[in-house]
Parts: C-alpha cells; sequence; structure tokens
C-alpha cells in the first residue's frame, strides 16, 4: 500500500509539473523537431527548413535551420515565429525561462534573443529578453533565457508585464538576432542558425523544491519500509 502510494504522488507530480495545456504553453513542453516538421515555427520571408540529422545529439537528431541573406527587404532578417503552443499564460505554468540548444552555422558572429510581440504584426509593442552570444564555429550550445521581469525589456509600451504574461496578452513568440535591443523583428544579417529542444523550464528555485519535495517523499517511503520491518 505504501509503494503505491508514493509511486501515485510521484505520478501526480510529475503530471502536474509536464502536461501542457492544448495549444498553449505548458511547463516541461518540449519542441525537439522529431516529427518531420518544424512544429509551427516559420517565417514567410525567409528559409527555415526541417533538418533530420545533426542535432546536439548528433546522428538521427532532427532540428531546424534559419536562414538570412543580409541587405534589405524579405528574408533579410534572422527571425523565426511561433502563434500556437509557445503563446499563453505563462505565469500560472510556471514558465519562466526558455532553454533552446542553439547553433551558429554561418560567417557572422550572432545576437540572438526572444521576442514576444503583443500583436502579429511587424511594429508590435511587446518585450524583448536579454541576448545570449553565439560566435561563430561555437558548436551546439545550450542556452536559458530568463522571463524574470527584471530582465525583459519592454518595447514600445505594451501591456503590463504580469498582464501580458498572463492573460494570453501577445500572440506572437520569435527567436531573433538582434545587437541591440530597440525592436522586435531583429536586424538585417547574413546568417544561418540551427536550433532545437526549444523547452518550457521553471525557475532554477522552483526546480530545487520540486526537487525536494520529491527527496522527502523518497525518504518518508524508506522510513516505513524500514519501521515496517522492524515490527
Amino acid at each position: 500500500m505504501k509503494a503505491t502510494s508514493f509511486t501515485l504522488a510521484i505520478c501526480a507530480a510529475a503530471l502536474v509539473i509536464a502536461a501542457p495545456a492544448a495549444n498553449a504553453i505548458g511547463l516541461g513542453q518540449i519542441d525537439d523537431f522529431q516529427n518531420g516538421t518544424t512544429m509551427g515555427w516559420g517565417n514567410p520571408a525567409n528559409t527555415t527548413s526541417w533538418v533530420a540529422s545533426g542535432g546536439p545529439a548528433g546522428a538521427s537528431d532532427s532540428f531546424m535551420r534559419l536562414t538570412a541573406t543580409g541587405g534589405g527587404g524579405p528574408g533579410s532578417r534572422l527571425t523565426v515565429q511561433n502563434f500556437s503552443q509557445w503563446i499563453g499564460n505563462y505565469i500560472s505554468q510556471g514558465v519562466t525561462a526558455i532553454q533552446v540548444d542553439l547553433r551558429n552555422e554561418g560567417n557572422t558572429d550572432l545576437s540572438i534573443r526572444l521576442a514576444f510581440k503583443q500583436e502579429a504584426q511587424f511594429s508590435s509593442n511587446g518585450y524583448l529578453s536579454q541576448a545570449v552570444l553565439l560566435p561563430v564555429g561555437s558548436g551546439w550550445q545550450t542556452f536559458s533565457f530568463s522571463l524574470a521581469p527584471e530582465n525583459m525589456i519592454a518595447i514600445g509600451g505594451p501591456l503590463p508585464y504580469a498582464t501580458f504574461f498572463s492573460t494570453g496578452g501577445f500572440e506572437e513568440m520569435r527567436f531573433i538576432h538582434h545587437v541591440g535591443a530597440t525592436n522586435l523583428a531583429g536586424d538585417p544579417v547574413v546568417g544561418i542558425i540551427g536550433i532545437d529542444n526549444i523547452l518550457a523550464v521553471p525557475e532554477p528555485t522552483t526546480t530545487a523544491l520540486l526537487a525536494g519535495a520529491f527527496l522527502a517523499l523518497g525518504v518518508r517511503y524508506v522510513r516505513g519500509k524500514r519501521a515496517a520491518a522492524d515490527r
């Protein structure tokens, strides 16, 4: 009975942590591109493609590739957007960071940010993350974009942070190359980037609390087994 209760408690906690809502953000959700598609990511102005092999895990590890031509006009910016599974109530789901594997496949150093657009249009207001630097030839690297209020940059007067990220106050999420912090569309650049394992994660303190809870359950179970054996 105790073993069964312990197992059910672990399973219930795992479901609460990992189960995403349909067509919206959910803690633990991941886009790993193993289904043969770009999983709803794209940009009609530039080249977004699914690549069957060569991701962080090597052979047979699929990923998404994005190519920009630089200059000006359509296809000049290294940006890819999503309008479905990465939209929703981040605050209620406990999603406070986005983890992702990135690889610079071009000949220009890149400055990658997340952009959240209040409306799905070029000049929309929204929020911009801090940048991660992706040098030429650095190979696959894992990054974590913090979504904490103090780390997000308001662009153009969007809704307040708590409203924007809790009530579906935005319509689009993007990865962009942007050296400055002035817009949500990115900079023109000649570049190629690989993207894989986009993962919705909690802040480290939340993760530690959950790990502690699981450990406490395990200790209680082991102590119960020992007590029963001593009777």
